[in-house]
């Protein structure tokens, strides 16, 4: 009598109970996913914040003129500005010509401008010494802040 021996592979029992724990794993892991994915799109902005600040120190100091960022919490943007206050404009974007507004609801979706604050005004400018009119934070969807050294023009999270 020939021997019976078995063929490898997965029973129907083994298959069922690898597809429910991968189901089980999923379940846990899909909110913590939206809360990565939130964080990254915060830590994004924030960075282009960071730069953006960075950006108009740098060419207030080697153009010798005054840039402003102009923050706009209502319509959820902010934008760039070159020139004195009463003859300023939008800075191009180097890239495509476009100007440097930054919609937030359509380049970072979900997120928002809490709170903005440079001595009580919604907007900063720097002299051609890269020093800004005043210091200050922009809060990003409440949990990050941006802050603006007086003293320095330097910003950081």
């Amino acid at each position: 009598m020939p021997l019976i021996t078995s063929k490898p592979g997965f029973s129907l029992i083994e298959l069922i109970m690898i597809i429910s724990i991968i189901g089980i794993i999923t379940v846990i892991a899909l909110p913590k996913l939206g809360l990565v994915i939130d964080d990254v799109s915060e830590k994004a902005v924030s960075d282009r914040l960071i730069e953006d600040l960075s950006l108009l120190r740098g060419m207030a100091m080697s153009h010798h003129d005054t840039t402003w960022l102009v923050v706009d919490q209502v319509q959820n943007q902010y934008s760039l500005w070159v020139g004195p206050s009463g003859s300023r404009v939008l800075i191009p974007d180097p890239d495509t010509g476009d100007s440097q507004v930054l919609d937030l609801d359509s380049a970072y979706a979900g997120m928002t401008i809490s709170s903005v604050n440079f001595g009580g005004s919604s907007e900063v400018s720097f002299n051609w010494w890269g020093t800004p009119s005043s210091g200050g934070t922009i809060v990003i969807n409440g949990t990050r802040t941006i802050t603006l050294v007086a003293e320095t023009g330097m910003a950081y999270e």
